[in-house]
């Protein structure tokens, strides 16, 4: 058994100048969640005012780091590439008898680094994109970054060894076994490794940091 683990940093806290709702209720969350007290912060909101919160936070986050633009997830290129870079490495090893020398390796960042690579593999994605005129028909959105990126918040990545050079690559979301998107039809939470490399493939063979986000092109030579 081979893991790769990308973790979240705990975020600052950081305000907008002058935006002293968003600021009570950031003081509200982080202080329930750091203490566990029910701060004086919070008698200001009631649930219904905490779900619009909740929703203007996220759509922030889709529009910024999630699927709004194409862009946004190409920007987790190098890093897409470095887990299979080295998940390939173990599995080439594996196969040729040796001892797998990255038994496990622990990346460290923030949910802006965990967030557009969760955009990359397709996870979360709903049908209707979040915006500011939808929010009564987004209740039951998967895009809910309070439940994907909590503090602390990881992706692991555990490839096994199954016996009959049966590889199977197991994603788990902040410790819970998640589905690869697009591979529902695979055994749930384990396909097979080569299945994923193929779901992938487009991203594999391309997904270049440089090309994907280059401002502008060299003008041609005369």
């Amino acid at each position: 058994m081979w893991t790769i683990r990308i973790n979240q940093r705990s975020p600052n806290i950081s305000t907008r100048k002058g935006d002293m709702t968003e600021a009570a209720f950031y003081l509200c969350a982080y202080e329930f969640a750091i203490k566990g007290v029910n701060s004086p912060w919070c008698q200001l909101f009631d649930e219904d005012d905490a779900k619009v919160m909740e929703y203007a936070s996220d759509l922030m986050e889709f529009w910024k780091r999630g699927y709004a633009y194409d862009i946004n997830s190409k920007s987790s290129c190098i890093l897409f590439h470095d887990v299979f870079n080295r998940l390939n490495k173990a599995a080439s090893e594996n196969k040729s008898g040796q001892q797998v020398t990255e038994a496990v390796t622990v990346q460290v960042g923030h949910a802006d680094t965990l967030l557009p690579l969760l955009t990359l593999l397709g996870f979360f994605k709903d049908s209707d994109a979040l915006t500011s005129t939808n929010y009564d028909t987004q209740t039951q959105r998967s895009f809910r970054t309070s439940h994907m990126l909590p503090y602390a918040a990881n992706l692991i990545l555990v490839l096994y060894d199954c016996g009959g050079g049966d590889l199977r690559l197991q994603p788990l979301l902040n410790e819970k076994p998640v589905t690869f998107p697009g591979l529902t039809d695979q055994q749930t939470s384990m396909p097979l490794y080569q299945d994923v490399k193929d779901h992938c493939r487009e991203l594999l063979q391309g997904g270049d940091f440089e090309t994907e986000c280059q401002l502008f092109k060299s003008p041609a030579s005369v």
